[in-house]
């Protein structure tokens, strides 16, 4: 306990670093101001033009980018997408001086979290960053399934979210039990068809013994009435399986009351199947 403290002290006391890349000085002034109200300590990396923004991004290796599409030589997208293969992978934030005709496939396609169009709103940059902060904290799981090739399946995507985990594992629902009554876990995800005592079931004593973790259930093809008994026993959430990252974000994003100002609501199922491959290349 004492360790993982200090492990998130630490990691809170580590400067963010932030990339404003947009040609014009004035916006990228009044992106700083916003930047350094929310945080003083933030180090902010500001680019002009897209040479320098790829240069940025793979030498600085930013946690958070707001990049303008259209910049002189490479664009802020080819910048973006390059970076990316190359394994540079900040908390992306489109911008462009209007609202464009595929921004939403565009943002897909770079795995952006955001896209905002200028003038930026003061407001929508400090719900951002409030976002990453939540991200950044490290959140203590526990994962109750009695299949292994499940759990390595549902760990590999929680690890590759954008959200930070310390997960520990069980395949049983009284051993998830007497772990909640030993550790201090943020979160629990039990699998509805949990041999012995089923997820449901286990859920509603974890209510009991650990009131103060959130609680979620997996399952596969639920029935219609699931996600109300849920409700009822106190359950944050349902992911229903097979599950990608994506869905896991929006979860979570749902659970700790993290506000997107644009982008998630403007996905479709069509173009949610693109972002849930997007974010996995």
């Amino acid at each position: 306990m004492v360790e993982r403290a200090a492990r998130i002290a630490a990691e809170e006391r580590r400067p963010v670093r932030v990339l404003v890349a947009d040609p014009a000085a004035g916006s990228r002034l009044s992106l700083v101001v916003t930047l350094k109200g929310f945080d003083a300590g933030i180090e902010v990396i500001e680019t002009s033009e897209g040479r320098e923004t790829l240069e940025a991004l793979t030498g600085k290796r930013p946690d958070i980018a707001f990049v303008n599409v259209h910049m002189d030589g490479v664009s802020g997208a080819e910048a973006l997408a390059i970076s990316r293969h190359q394994g540079v992978r900040p908390l992306t934030i489109l911008m462009a001086d209007g609202v464009m005709k595929h921004w939403v496939d565009l943002s897909v396609e770079l795995d952006a979290y955001e896209f905002l169009k200028k003038p930026i709103d003061a407001d929508h940059v400090t719900a951002l960053l409030k976002n990453h902060r939540r991200m950044r904290q490290p959140l203590r799981l526990l994962l109750v399934d009695h299949a292994d090739t499940a759990r390595a399946t549902v760990r590999k995507i929680f690890e590759r979210s954008r959200f930070s985990f310390e997960i520990d594992e069980t395949d049983a629902g009284r051993h998830a039990l007497k772990l909640l009554q030993l550790t201090s876990y943020d979160l629990a995800l039990f699998d509805m068809n949990l041999k012995g005592m089923d997820g449901l079931e286990t859920a509603c004593q974890a209510r009991e013994v650990a009131p103060d973790t959130k609680l979620l259930i997996m399952s596969v093809s639920p029935a219609t009435t699931l996600p109300g008994a849920l409700k009822h026993f106190g359950v944050e959430a349902l992911l229903e399986k097979p599950f990608y990252i994506r869905d896991v974000e929006k979860v979570f994003h749902k659970i700790y009351g993290l506000r997107r100002p644009y982008l998630m609501n403007a996905l479709t199922p069509e173009t949610e199947a693109k972002a849930r491959v997007a974010a996995l290349r």
